[in-house]
């Protein structure tokens, strides 16, 4: 992104800011009157602009910055309320990227920031509709996220890295990468909660992630699909566990011999428990993420994250929040034979650490700074270890 589009896209969130601030500062969101008007007929709408500096202070990219966004447009209805269908409702999403790709200068194998995209543009990235069945379970049906019903942990959500959002192993799979952010696929996902404090969810994904306004075939199974499954107790905290495997083969990479095909398979577990709480509002609660996959099929054999969330870290701000996360992704034999191919000497794994710090400002607008530190980005030894801040503004209206 150029410096002049860089001050203009500035500018812009700027000014909506301030002409924002006189609702803002009355504890109210500029489309409140709107969604006091679409309450009666079940309509929602909710709406945010991100907007984020990166700047690298060390590694290959030192002294350079980035600037790179994201709008969300989000349309939930209520259609119990709208037709009498009981627990049923509609939601679409429609999602807007631009800005700089920082990470191709970085170098690191997992990415700094999650709202980095390849090719930035606006695209319904959901739209499904969902019918629940009281306490027992619910069914979606539509283009949906998969990381929004598995793989996730709500404790790692402040943390930028793509690796807190979901396993690198997984992200790394498909022609165009699962049916998650920046494209979704065509999907049913199923959820049945045998008790109060369990449940176990089941997903068929279109393999081929690709949404309205992407380029290319619009025909999400004309790569087979993508089926996940993963079960949890909510008791105290999240323990589950999940499974993953695409229906249809892909190479396999073998160092010690020919080459075959394979479906390419992973399994993955989820651990997040409160640590502490206190009568003032402060609580941490801790995380551990670790995926396997069969490790022939991409570049990555594994990974493993882990970290704290703390929240009100600053006394009398009881929406700020602080976050420490740590990533390892372990390569393949395929990402290693090639990196020696290309004359670097590789190493067995990429790792990582992320903090972040976070406050509401008003009714609506949030602060963020994170700082990153990847020794060897890219997992090649002789890289630079790289040194990243980034400070994320959000509004919500």
């Amino acid at each position: 992104m150029t410096l002049q589009t860089k001050a203009v896209a500035i500018g812009g969130l700027m000014a909506l800011l301030q002409i924002g601030t006189p609702v803002f500062a009355e504890g109210k969101k500029p489309l409140d009157s709107l969604r006091g008007a679409l309450e009666p007929s079940g309509l929602s709408i909710e709406a945010e602009y991100t907007g984020e500096m990166i700047t690298a202070h060390k590694g290959a990219a030192d002294g350079k910055s980035y600037y790179l966004d994201n709008v969300n447009v989000m349309l939930t209805w209520d259609l119990e309320k709208a037709f009498g269908l009981s627990g049923t409702s509609f939601y679409m999403n429609v999602l807007g990227n631009s800005g700089d790709r920082p990470n191709d200068a970085i170098g690191t194998l997992e990415g700094v920031s999650n709202l980095e995209v390849a090719d930035g543009r606006f695209k319904v990235y959901e739209f499904a509709f969902e019918k629940k069945f009281g306490d027992k379970g619910a069914v979606s049906f539509g283009y949906i996220d998969l990381n929004a019903h598995f793989y996730a942990t709500d404790a790692s959500g402040l943390l930028v890295g793509p690796p807190y959002g979901i396993g690198t192993e997984l992200a790394a799979t498909g022609s165009n990468g699962p049916a998650i952010f920046p494209s979704t696929a065509l999907a049913v996902v199923g959820t049945i909660n045998p008790t109060d404090e369990s449940y176990l969810r089941l997903g068929v994904f279109g393999a081929r992630a690709h949404n309205w306004g992407d380029p290319g075939s619009p025909n999400n199974f004309n790569e087979g699909a993508l089926t996940i499954a993963e079960a949890g107790l909510t008791s105290k905290g999240l323990l589950a566990v999940g499974a993953w495997r695409y229906t249809d083969k892909a190479a396999a990479y073998k160092s010690s011999g020919p080459a075959g095909s394979i479906h390419p398979w992973g399994i993955y577990g989820l651990v997040e428990q409160p640590l502490m709480e206190t009568d003032s509002g402060r609580a941490v609660t801790g995380f551990v993420r670790a995926g396997y996959s069969d490790g022939e099929t991409s570049d990555f054999q594994g990974s493993v994250t882990a970290g704290i969330l703390v929240d009100q870290i600053i006394s009398g701000r009881p929406n700020s929040q602080f976050s420490l996360g740590v990533r390892r992704a372990y390569v393949s034999d395929l990402f290693k034979d090639t990196a020696r191919l290309a004359g670097d000497d590789p190493l067995d794994a990429e790792s990582g650490v992320e903090v972040a710090l976070a406050d509401q400002l008003g009714s609506a607008v949030t602060l963020q700074g994170s700082l990153h530190y990847a020794p060897n980005p890219g997992g090649i030894r002789a890289a630079e270890d790289a040194v990243v801040s980034s400070v994320r503004l959000s509004v919500a209206f």
